[in-house]
């Protein structure tokens, strides 16, 4: 059923991940990192991951032109949506982008584009957005058994919105979104900039944490002396993380486990200060951990909370490598021991603070059984989001989906073409919706590299061709933890087979 027999307005997906680049002060010291332009280019083509949060007829609005083959593959196992570029890389008619441009917020990339049509014809709002003409909207006199019905037709910020011009769902909300939304609107309304930002810093989570009476274990640290003084006193009892306000897995998250590194971080932020920068971190010790997992919900408008999912996280070295959804004696155990109460009271926090949308809450089990409740909030989309969408069409089967990630090096010559044949050719690939396999979820994150680096070679502009990396996210469907864990031994064959290392 499209979603305009369902009574339901079709909505525009898009976003930037890695949004905390954008949230972040530029007015504040920064730990030391190498920079990787490589990852840059795969995370900006994460995009193409929110096609599970599409019905029929939503657009996904991408930075960069699907894969035609993954796009139809897609379509046959169900994930029926429109898309929407702005960058179709493989098309040597056209220059590549500055790498400037290529890098801006796709909000600011879509704004250019919807005023290109402004005000000759507002395609962005019609057919190009999803938007059929004669759109069956919804009664908004209809009784509240139609509004149940219809709620249950639709994702949470669907029947947020349904009675706005348009909806867009944002992957996170940034300060380029509000010039997108005045350049292609009218849309249903979004938290503001400045609440969007407060919320999501670890400084508010931590400070939450007191607010609602829970055990909280980050300091801040609000100078490099500070840092030094209470970095010191932890380094007595152990290890310690030394965290970003706006740090995301992977980065901006530092181990500290001596006196020797934390004085060099020590002189790198009081070189910071003295050009005038702000320095604000938070010190955690480091806990014995033995599960990652996080908490998925909606705020909607009127305050009301929606429970959506919790999923196990698969964490290597403060990294994230994938989700998983938890199942019922895992969350029984969490509703045992109080944690949803937690979750209640810190979702009420974000209303009163006039946050509403997607929230996710990264949590831990330790050692000895103790719950932390909140490690961090993301209050944007997320990953574990993403794989519980994902679990959504899995579920009539009765099958629980692991989405996860290989990061790759690709030989010359590589197309992601060559890869649909490959995990075809060997069955790894899930050739139907009630069957066991692979199914790969974005075709830029794989190739992005490698197609800037062969279209740069050609232009003469790079010398050296290297090895491109690229990321390939995929939901791994088995039978149990030891299936999926057989399929993801063959893939890394098949991938060894077709000469592409994998790092991870």
């Amino acid at each position: 059923m499209s979603s305009n027999e369902a009574g339901v307005i079709p909505k525009i997906v898009m976003g930037t991940f890695d949004p905390e680049t954008r949230w972040r002060d530029p007015n504040l010291a920064r730990l030391p990192a190498m920079p990787d332009k490589d990852r840059e280019s795969i995370v900006l083509c994460m995009d193409e991951l929110l096609f599970s949060l599409c019905v029929p007829d939503d657009v996904l609005y991408s930075r960069c032109k699907i894969d035609p083959a993954l796009h139809e593959y897609l379509n046959g196992l169900g994930f029926s949506f429109r898309t929407r570029y702005h960058y179709d890389l493989n098309d040597e008619n056209k220059p590549l982008p500055e790498s400037d441009d290529f890098k801006r917020c796709m909000f600011s990339l879509a704004a250019e584009q919807a005023q290109k049509l402004i005000p000759a014809n507002r395609t962005l709002q019609t057919a190009g957005a999803g938007y059929s003409e004669g759109a069956v909207l919804p009664d908004p006199t209809s009784s509240r058994n139609a509004a149940n019905r219809l709620r249950q037709t639709q994702s949470p910020d669907e029947a947020l919105f349904t009675h706005a011009a348009n909806i867009l769902s944002p992957y996170a909300i940034t300060a380029e979104t509000e010039t997108y939304l005045r350049a292609a609107g009218p849309f249903g309304s979004l938290p503001d900039m400045e609440t969007v930002v407060r919320v999501n810093s670890k400084i508010y989570s931590s400070r939450l944490l007191a607010r609602i009476g829970e055990k909280r274990y980050g300091m801040e640290a609000n100078s490099a002396a500070e840092m030094e003084a209470i970095g010191t006193t932890l380094l007595k009892r152990g290890p310690y993380l030394m965290k970003d306000p706006f740090g995301v897995s992977g980065k901006g998250n530092l181990f500290i486990d001596s006196e020797a590194m934390q004085r060099r971080i020590a002189e790198h932020l009081h070189k910071q200060e003295g050009s005038g920068l702000r320095v604000q971190f938070l010190l955690e010790p480091l806990l014995p951990k033995v599960t990652d997992f996080s908490s998925h919900w909606f705020i909607r408008e009127n305050g009301e909370k929606e429970f959506i999912s919790v999923q196990r996280m698969m964490n290597h070295q403060q990294n994230y490598s994938g989700s998983i959804k938890a199942d019922e004696a895992f969350n029984g155990m969490l509703e045992n021991a109080g944690y949803f109460t937690v979750m209640e009271k810190a979702l009420q926090a974000l209303v009163e603070d006039g946050y509403h949308g997607f929230v996710c809450f990264d949590s831990m089990i330790l050692e000895d059984g103790e719950v932390v409740s909140i490690v961090e909030i993301n209050a944007r989309k997320s990953m574990g989001l993403i794989n519980a969408y994902l679990n959504k069409w899995w579920e009539p089967y009765g099958h629980t989906g692991w989405l996860t990630f290989f990061s790759l090096g690709l030989p010359e010559g590589f197309t992601f073409g060559k890869l649909l044949q490959a995990l075809r050719k060997t069955g790894l690939l899930l050739a139907a919706p009630g069957d066991y396999g692979i199914v790969p979820l974005s075709s830029n994150t794989v190739m992005v590299n490698e197609i800037l680096t062969r279209r740069r070679i050609a232009e003469g502009t790079q010398d050296k061709r290297g090895m491109p990396k690229g990321r390939l996210y995929a939901a791994v469907l088995g039978r149990d933890d030891g299936h999926r864990s057989e399929l993801v031994k063959r893939l890394r064959q098949m991938l060894a087979d077709l000469s592409v290392k994998v790092y991870n």
